[in-house]
């Protein structure tokens, strides 16, 4: 799959996702290789600002972050866990989520930022 990336002054950049490079036509002439319009599966990569991994899927974007804790004898994908096992988790951790936190997402990231384990001092 080849897309466009960035037009500039002297042409435009494409991104050969095959051959993981950077191809440049210059202004005036057409690209010899067929461009992939609009494509729905390319990953976006890092949001740096929020350290969150995303995903393009259907013209959106779409968190692919996980959030997996270990309490010794067992591991919780919490990104694929419900909200009822996300509360249910947390109570048997001790972990008191506040009341604003409502979205499934915002819960697992809460858990996971507060989970402790015995071995942390």
């Amino acid at each position: 799959m080849i897309v466009e990336t960035r037009k500039t002054v002297a042409g435009t950049e494409y991104w050969d996702a095959k051959e993981k490079k950077v191809l440049f036509v210059p202004k005036g002439q057409k690209p010899s290789f067929e461009v992939t319009e609009n494509p729905t599966s390319m990953v976006d990569g890092v949001d740096l600002a929020k350290g969150k991994d995303k995903t393009v899927i259907n013209n959106e974007f779409v968190d692919t972050t996980p959030f997996g804790v270990n309490d010794g004898e067992t591991s919780y994908q919490l990104n694929e866990m419900t909200i009822k096992e996300l509360r249910s988790l947390a109570e048997q951790q001790e972990i008191k989520i506040p009341k604003d936190v409502t979205k499934r997402d915002d819960m697992a990231q809460y858990i996971f930022e507060h989970w402790s384990t015995d071995d942390e001092e």
